[in-house]
């Protein structure tokens, strides 16, 4: 009799997008049903108006002259050379498995007239932008949700601002954003925001934080269309600052970040599996991921790419593997344009007679292999639970009814009505895995279980 090995698996996400692929494939189209994808794009608006940029500036310059007089703030180095160099904003979680998750969407907008230019004269910015803007990619509403990216403080300083308390969750110009404002040792101040409501870091004004130290969670309050970070940054005379350096950043000679990152990052920064096509959106209107890691035969399989900095030109070699490691089917798709943030995807349907077990989605992109497992099984495997009474200690909440032979036990999602209560169950020679159903969250108590 072996000891019961329970793993708990949460349904990972739902999402949705709107645009269309060029994929050219290596093989017929007999399992592949369709594909498409393309470019996302994100709504650019005004991060700050005008009115809350006027009520920032006479809060920090409040708050500054108050700091000062009680000793919290020191004098700036009067060396103009010497400038505080900036540290990556942001974290994500361990628990978000994504290979990267985020995109650039905004650089700081180099012309004071009407028009367009970032420091690498380029246009990747929008009319009067005073930061960097930072967006969480893909699914960023799952990640807010989840408070699966942080803000982290790019350099040490005192907090001299912080604002708290508003709506994070709209895809439009609304409402006054949530932010954090820390000035460093030489003058310098950078402002972090469109913070998650009630994230923030629970240390206040006057307060010392540290490079890298937690600050709050990404999200979308004030005028925003999507989670995302902005970043601004002034110099100890109040001059805006392009952290970037390059041959249009009129602002500042040098660089202001410890390791200034490319202009282009060609990235994948995440390989997923869905039962359904993702759809992107606003949380009132449309937002479903339909992530998924199981299927069984006659499911659709949709598997799908999500890019940031996506090259024109750039060749995706992708495969998918049976359990024993061979090779189902292989094709290779072709980036058509470069792009921000770009996904695409393809449908397939693994036929009968196929191997039942933990199959391989893989991509090779730019030299580095990326994977994503997802179980195949035969619906002879699936259990269901239904609800019994509780008789007492070491009794089990919810009945288990299967009949199976493999070596893993699988439960039907939409037959867990509430909890798994697994005090002493005795199930000889078997795995027991557990996926919980949308929306819901599967608790197991007692794991000494024999």
């Amino acid at each position: 009799m072996k000891a019961l090995k329970i793993t708990a698996v949460l349904r990972e996400i739902n999402l949705t997008f709107l645009f269309c692929t060029i994929t050219a494939s290596l093989l017929t189209a007999q399992h592949m049903s369709s594909q498409g994808g393309g470019e996302y794009l994100s709504e650019k608006v005004t991060c700050l108006p005008s009115q809350d940029r006027f009520q920032i500036e006479q809060m920090l310059s409040a708050n500054h002259q108050m700091l000062k007089q009680r000793g919290k703030l020191l004098e700036p180095a009067t060396n103009n050379n010497v400038i505080v160099t900036l540290d990556w904003p942001l974290r994500k979680k361990s628990a978000l498995e994504f290979n990267s998750y985020y995109a650039t969407n905004n650089f700081v907008d180099q012309k004071s007239d009407p028009g367009l230019l970032d420091y690498h004269c380029q246009s990747r910015t929008y009319d009067g932008h005073r930061g960097s803007d930072f967006d969480t990619w893909p699914f960023p509403w799952y990640i807010y949700e989840n408070n699966l990216v942080e803000v982290v403080s790019a350099a040490s300083g005192i907090i001299i601002g912080k604002t708290d308390g508003n709506d994070d969750d709209h895809c439009s110009c609304y409402g006054t954003w949530n932010a954090i404002y820390i000035q460093h040792s030489d003058g310098s101040v950078a402002w972090y925001g469109h913070l998650k409501k009630n994230s923030l870091t629970t240390k206040i004004v006057g307060d010392l934080v540290s490079r890298g130290e937690y600050l709050g969670v990404v999200a979308s309050s004030g005028c925003s269309t999507q989670p995302h970070l902005h970043l601004e940054i002034y110099d100890q005379d109040n001059q805006l600052i392009d952290p970037y350096q390059g041959v249009c950043n009129y602002l500042n000679v040098t660089s202001w970040w410890s390791t200034q990152r490319a202009y282009r990052e060609p990235t994948l920064n995440a390989i997923l599996t869905h039962d359904s096509l993702p759809v992107h959106g606003c949380p009132e209107t449309q937002e479903n991921p339909h992530l998924s890691t199981v299927f069984m035969e006659g499911d659709p399989v949709y598997m799908a790419l999500y890019f940031h900095d996506e090259i024109i030109g750039d060749t995706t070699t992708l495969r998918i593997r049976r359990p024993d490691g061979t090779i189902w089917n292989s094709w290779t798709h072709y980036s058509p344009n470069t792009y921000t943030k770009s996904w695409w995807w393809w449908l397939w349907y693994i036929g009968s007679n196929e191997q039942f077990g933990t199959w391989t989605f893989e991509a090779d992109y730019r030299g580095q292999i990326h994977t994503k497992t997802f179980e195949y099984i035969d619906s002879a495997s699936l259990c269901t639970v239904t609800n019994t009474a509780e008789s007492g200690p070491g009794s089990l909440r919810n009945g288990i009814q299967c009949i199976d032979s493999s070596d893993t036990l699988y439960f039907d999602p939409t037959m867990i009505n509430a909890e798994i209560h697994l005090d002493s169950v005795i199930i000889i020679d078997k795995n027991l895995t557990i996926y919980a159903a949308p929306d819901q969250d599967i608790l197991i108590f007692g794991t000494d279980l024999v």
